[in-house]
């Protein structure tokens, strides 16, 4: 086992994540690439609650304040995310392990298992948030659809008890 793709959310699961991934990486000379999946979804939500009616951002006349500060939140977030992937990934090579980090954009599940076979990954580590029945049959599970379509092993960290 040569190469790890650990999929984190920023949930509180995540120390639990990168802190078995490393464990693994760091015995098997692995390495591990640290991936974060962006939904459009903030943004997605934001322009279903303007009064824009169904069309586009881009062709919606002024006033554009709102889109504009929707974006700016947006990409406020993005950047936030995208600074603690990069103090993830430097945390595991301080610790020893190879690590790279990689933010995407879109849906998780796909692009996870996209990732996995690209970088041709031996495993996937991931956590489970261990949400209720409701809640996955409104929005789905990314981690069920991983574990149910990886063509590689797949590690599930549960999520803390609390």
């Amino acid at each position: 086992m040569k190469k790890i793709l650990v999929a984190v959310d920023f949930s509180k699961n995540t120390e639990a994540v990168v802190e078995q991934a490393a464990k693994l990486a760091k015995g098997l000379s692995a390495k591990a690439w640290v991936i974060h999946v962006k939904s459009d979804q903030l943004l997605a939500t934001v322009y279903d609650y303007l009064p824009l009616g169904n069309f586009p951002p881009e062709f919606v006349t002024p006033p554009m304040g709102d889109i504009e500060m929707a974006r700016e939140l947006c990409a406020d977030e993005y950047k936030r995310e995208h600074e603690a992937l990069l103090n993830l990934s430097a945390r595991l090579r301080a610790g020893g392990v190879n690590a790279q980090a990689m933010l995407l954009k879109g849906n998780a599940a796909e692009l996870i298992l996209e990732q996995a076979e690209n970088l041709d990954v031996d495993m996937i580590v991931m956590g489970s948030h261990g949400h209720g029945l409701l809640r996955k049959m409104l929005i789905g599970s990314v981690t069920e659809a991983v574990l149910r379509d990886a063509l590689c092993n797949v590690l599930i960290v549960p999520a803390p008890i609390e």
